[in-house]
Formats: structure tokens, sequence, C-alpha cells
């Protein structure tokens, strides 16, 4: 981000080049990734093995296929989140499994529905064609608002003053992805692109909402499996 602003911003060269020798931009080195990656998969893969055999043993504290459904969730996440070269399809990966883990409460109904928000939006950006809008636009809503619907049915509660999955900032991220897309489809294609300015705007707005939601998304994955998997927290 920085890097964009300190070429787009109207700053005099030799003001450009001092800047630069004072604020360096390296680039991060393929072990430095591989360390950082594997302190990543630390909590959900070695730490693990020995809990859930730990736990299994002295007391039925954690169910532990719920527990390692957890932990296959949340490393895929921090592979995705720390990986050297991670292409966005790779989201998948821990939307698949997710999947398994969505109807056993509305935590975590609520953290597959903000993973396929952010993850799925980010792919949007891979049918760059025209005649490819309404396609991608029109499975992304049919498979939110299936989602959403399937999920809000399993965890509607009549006694619990009718609660429901989403919350109102599951809503304001709606509403600001919905405002990123027309910019994207609309108002960039007719008010940037024709001079040539600001090319890599739609995709650096994608990239780094969808980057803040899957932070998120992260976070929450690692509280849900050492928070989640007690047999009291499950239906």
């Amino acid at each position: 981000v920085a890097t964009f602003i300190f070429r787009k911003a109207p700053i005099p060269g030799d003001i450009r080049g001092l800047l630069e020798s004072f604020i360096p931009f390296p680039e991060p080195k393929p072990s430095l990734v591989a360390l950082l990656l594997l302190v990543g998969l630390w909590p959900g893969g070695i730490d693990m093995a020995w809990k859930v055999g730990r736990w299994s043993l002295v007391k039925p504290l954690c169910n532990p296929g719920k527990f390692f459904i957890h932990a296959v969730v949340f490393c895929s996440l921090s592979a995705f989140m720390l990986g050297y070269h991670v292409h966005e399809k790779a989201i998948m990966t821990a939307v698949i499994p997710l999947t398994l883990l969505a109807t056993n409460s509305r935590h975590t109904a609520r953290l597959y529905i903000r993973t396929c928000m952010f993850g799925l939006f980010g792919l949007l950006p891979l049918l760059f064609r025209p005649e490819e809008l309404l396609l991608k636009v029109g499975l992304y809503v049919t498979w939110m608002c299936g989602a959403i619907y399937g999920l809000e049915r399993v965890h509607y509660d009549r006694h619990g003053g009718g609660r429901t999955v989403l919350t109102k900032m599951d809503f304001v991220a709606f509403a600001t992805l919905a405002v990123v897309l027309i910019f994207m489809e609309i108002i960039h294609p007719i008010v940037f692109m024709p001079s040539g300015r600001m090319e890599f705007l739609p995709l650096m707005t994608t990239s780094m909402l969808c980057a803040i939601g899957l932070v998120g998304c992260w976070t929450e994955s690692w509280k849900h499996m050492f928070y989640g998997s007690v047999k009291t927290a499950w239906r």
C-alpha cells in the first residue's frame, strides 16, 4: 500500500528517492516465510496431536473429531495467509472443510458465511471479461443467499428472541462489498479506464478488503479451535 501511494502521489523525484532510501520496502525471503508458516501451523498441527490424545485420555472435555476439523480449517487459513505464493483459489481449502462445521452452532455458521463472503468475493476478479459479469455476480449472490437461508433455517432460535446467524457487522460488510463491486465493474471502467488512470485500484481495493476480512476469519477460527471444541459448545 505504501509503495502504491509513493508511486501515485505527486512527489518530486528527489524527495521520492530520499523517502525510499529511509523507508525501504524489502521483499520477504522464502526462509522467513517458511518460518512464519511453521509458527502459524503449530497451534493447529503439532499442538493438536498432543492435545487430542491428552484430552481423550484424561477427561472427555473435548470432541477430538470436531477439534480435528477445526484444526484443518485453521491450518488451511494459516497456509493461505502466510504462504510465500498463494493463489486466490486456495481459500477453497479452508471453505470446503468448514462446511462440516457450519451446522454445529451459530458461531461456526457465522464463521463459514464470513469466510465465503470475503474468500469468494476475492475470486470475482479472475472472471474479468464483460460477458462474464452477470455470471460471476449471479453465482456469488445465489451461493451466499442459499448458504445464509439454509443456515438461518438450521439455527433459528424461536425461544431466544428470534436470534439469527448474521449480525449488524455482517450486513455492513455485505454493503461494503456491494459498493466495491459497483465501483469495480461500473464506475472505474467509465470514469478511470478511458484515461488509463488508477488501473490497479479495483484489484487493490478488493485485495485489501478481502485480506482484512480473512484475517478476522483466521483469528476467529483459532478461537473456535480451542474454545469451540468442548462438548458443551456443540448441539
